[in-house]
């Protein structure tokens, strides 16, 4: 009977704390020379904007740059739903280099629960041109070293991430 008074203040306190509207929006943006994708942090009405990806002309053409851009965007903005993958990485598969979402370091895009979000050419080193392509609030301070890791992985959720 003691702890019914101490449980009901804490249920009375817990209702009381204000809810915080929190979202996260991933879009393509196309008003320069280079396709961004961005991601738009919304919480308690103000918005963040961050560059997650750029899509370089030296990887695409502009056509192919917009379109890679707009169905990375979808397919973030999925993830980012669902909570299915935590990091972006590049490899080869098929003879081809790819990004793509994966769930945990150490797995590739081969892996069964790895989604691909754009082929780069075959001659492309994927996780340079993941590096490069990479929006400053994700990228690391430098690369990584190629010699002993077979490929970067990138957190899709940095550090600062609120959520």
């Amino acid at each position: 009977m003691a702890t019914a008074p101490i449980l009901a203040m804490g249920v009375m306190l817990a209702g009381s704390v204000p809810s915080r509207a929190s979202s996260v929006q991933v879009s393509c943006k196309t008003d320069t020379t280079t396709p961004k994708v961005i991601v738009s942090l919304v919480k308690d009405g103000s918005t963040q904007n961050y560059t997650i990806l750029n899509f370089l002309p030296k990887y695409f053409s502009a056509m192919n740059g917009v379109q890679n851009c707009q169905n990375t965007a979808k397919s973030l903005q999925s993830i980012y739903e669902t909570g299915d993958s935590e990091y972006l990485t590049g490899d080869r598969l098929n003879e081809q280099s790819v990004v793509c979402a994966v769930e945990r370091r150490g797995i590739g895009c081969n892996h069964y629960n790895a989604k691909v979000l754009f082929t780069l050419k075959p001659v492309d080193n994927p996780s340079q041109a993941l590096y490069e392509m990479l929006g400053s609030d994700f990228k690391q301070a430098k690369p990584s070293n190629t010699r002993t890791l077979s490929r970067t992985y990138t957190n899709t959720k940095p550090f600062w991430w609120p959520f």
